[in-house]
C-alpha cells in the first residue's frame, strides 16, 4: 500500500500596514431562522430520515446542512460545470501530469478570478479571496481542494492549506493563488510549500 504525503502550503500577504486587514462577513453560527413549509416526495423523506438517524442528527439539522451546501457551493459548482472525482482518481491524474504543466495551468486559471467573483456576485477584493479559500475551495464538505484556514498575524494575513494530493497539486495551488492575488493587485505575497511523509 502506498503512503500518502501530507502537503502543507502557506500564503503570507504583506504590505497592508493595517490590523484587521480582512473582515470576513461569515455566516454566523446562530442565525435567525424562518419557518417554511414545503412538500417532498415520500422516497426523499425516507432517505432524509435514514441519513439523519445514521449521522445522529435531526432531519431539520440535516436539511439545513444540505441547504447551506447548496447556498455556498452547489449552485456555483453547477454554473461552473464542476467535475466531481474521487480523491484516488484525482491523485492518479496529478501523479501522471508534468509539474511544469500543472504550475502553468494554475497560473492561467488563477488569472480568471475576477470573472469567478463576478459570477458569484462577490466583490473583487481580499475578503472574497479569503471566502474562496475558507469556504468554497477549502471548506469542509465543499470543493475539497485542500483544508484551509486563515489567520491575521500582526496585520499580515496567513492562509494555511493542507492536502494529500502531492507536490504537483501544491505547485498548481501556489501559482493559482499567486495569480489570483496579482489580479487583485496584491503583489507582496510569500508562498511556501512543505511536504511531510
Amino acid at each position: 500500500m502506498k503512503t500518502l504525503n501530507r502537503n502543507f502550503q502557506y500564503l503570507r500577504l504583506r504590505g497592508s500596514g493595517k490590523k484587521g486587514y480582512l473582515k470576513l462577513s461569515r455566516l454566523e453560527h446562530r442565525q435567525r431562522t424562518v419557518t417554511r413549509t414545503f412538500r417532498i416526495g415520500e422516497e426523499w423523506d425516507k432517505i432524509l430520515q435514514e441519513e439523519a438517524a445514521r449521522e445522529g442528527l435531526s432531519v431539520n439539522v440535516l436539511v439545513n446542512r444540505i441547504l447551506r451546501r447548496y447556498a455556498i457551493f452547489d449552485r456555483w459548482a453547477d454554473r461552473f460545470g464542476t467535475v466531481a472525482l474521487t480523491p484516488r482518481t484525482f491523485r492518479g491524474i496529478l501523479e501522471s501530469a508534468i509539474e511544469d504543466g500543472l504550475a502553468r495551468a494554475g497560473r492561467s486559471s488563477g488569472s480568471d478570478i475576477i470573472n469567478v467573483f463576478d459570477e458569484m456576485g462577490l466583490p473583487a477584493n481580499l475578503n472574497s479571496f479569503a471566502y474562496l479559500i475558507e469556504e468554497f475551495l477549502g471548506g469542509q464538505g465543499f470543493a475539497r481542494w485542500f483544508r484551509g484556514s486563515h489567520h491575521d498575524q500582526g496585520g499580515e494575513q496567513l492562509f494555511h492549506l493542507q492536502h494529500d494530493f502531492g507536490r504537483g497539486w501544491s505547485l498548481y495551488l501556489q501559482e493559482y493563488f499567486q495569480s489570483c492575488l496579482r489580479s487583485l493587485n496584491v503583489n507582496d505575497v510569500d508562498s511556501r510549500v512543505y511536504e511531510l511523509s
